[in-house]
């Protein structure tokens, strides 16, 4: 009987080595704020380098070249943004957050929020125009493109008004913006503000 039990501690050991082993092995080189979190939508800056990613209570951007980090904070504390985007300059990230779509300057503290039509909404997906100066989501009921100089907003509205567009395209050109719908695409010429 002893020897049963110390042969099952052995095996146990032998186990728990395997998986500590196993485990560094496969340790991610970019570390989230959370031990047990999985990063949202990772994305590339368009220089490449950097890495943002959504992670519990904001962004958190990696700088590749000197392998740092910065965390940009989102308005609730235990939030995570499903979708990071930068712009097409590199300078800033956006992300859904509770009630507004943030833009975060990078390198800096600023940020500027641009709500959402409806309070507790959170938009799933943030988009920046190819020339960088609006930034698109769906909201309830609408694709909401916000002017960055000023927050001036347009909604284009979906056939079904309680329907919320997870996500969008825009034209290389940022002359179109589509979603898809209930039974299909809808696209809209995009008004200049």
């Amino acid at each position: 009987m002893n020897v049963k039990i110390r042969n099952k501690n052995l095996l146990y050991a032998i186990f728990c080595l395997i998986l500590l082993v196993s485990c560094q092995a496969t340790k991610p080189t970019l570390q989230s704020k959370l031990i047990n979190e999985t990063p949202s939508s990772v994305v590339f800056s368009p220089d490449g380098r950097l890495i943002a990613a959504g992670v519990w209570g904001g962004v958190r951007v990696w700088n590749l070249t000197l392998e740092s980090f910065k965390d940009y904070p989102a308005k609730v504390r235990n939030e995570t943004p499903v979708h990071v985007s930068f712009s097409p300059d590199g300078t800033k990230v956006a992300a859904g957050i509770w009630g507004a779509v943030r833009v975060w300057k990078l390198n800096s503290t600023d940020f500027t929020d641009y709500p959402n039509k409806v309070r507790n909404d959170t938009a799933a997906r943030v988009y920046f125009s190819p020339d960088g100066k609006w930034i698109a989501a769906g909201v309830f009921g609408a694709v909401r493109v916000w002017n960055l100089d000023g927050g001036a907003f347009k909604d284009y509205p979906l056939k079904i008004i309680n329907e919320t567009p997870g996500v969008l395209a825009i034209s290389p050109d940022g002359k179109v913006i589509a979603t898809g719908t209930f039974g299909g695409v809808m696209k809209w010429d995009i008004v200049p503000f």
